[in-house]
């Protein structure tokens, strides 16, 4: 089958709203439809996956990257009110946030610094700190700890 085209049919359904136009109250951001995979919460321009089952943040951080994607980077207030309602406050989740080995600044997994205006956060002193959030706050706890873990990836335009 190498070097053949292969042809198929798609079954999409007519209420599939990229198929719709858009309604007065839509904003599209150019032409398409945003797509992740099934099980995957869309949201902007992510895609989100809550992990149900409890793990350290390293362990953590792996599982994410076996998904091709990364522990959850908040980008502002509302994504992580998105996030609030997603988890529906029910315990701490890993972030892809860590306190820097000199365990003076906070360091988002894509290597952009924590804006303590956003979200304030204590310095820890361990150096071994890594961050959760519950609800609408971001707190710190010892990277041992076992909790549940949110992944994010970008969506698929179609």
């Amino acid at each position: 089958m190498t070097g053949e085209i292969v042809y198929a049919d798609l079954n999409i359904p007519s209420e599939w709203p990229c198929l719709r136009p858009p309604q007065a109250s839509q904003h599209l951001e150019g032409s398409g439809c945003k797509l992740c995979p099934a099980t995957w919460l869309l949201h902007r321009d992510k895609c989100y996956w809550v992990s149900g089952k409890m793990k350290p943040w390293n362990e953590s951080r792996d599982d994410c990257s076996a998904k091709h994607s990364q522990l959850l980077v908040i980008r502002d207030g509302e994504e992580l009110e998105f996030i609030k309602n997603s988890t529906q406050d029910s315990t701490f989740v890993w972030i892809g946030l860590s306190l820097s080995s000199l365990g003076k600044t906070w360091i988002w997994l894509n290597g952009s610094q924590l804006n303590q205006t956003l979200f304030p956060l204590p310095v820890q002193d361990n150096g071994n700190s890594c961050g959760a959030v519950k609800g609408n706050r971001i707190q710190s706890d010892a990277c041992t700890t076992e909790y549940e873990w949110i992944c994010q990836r970008e969506t698929v335009l179609i």
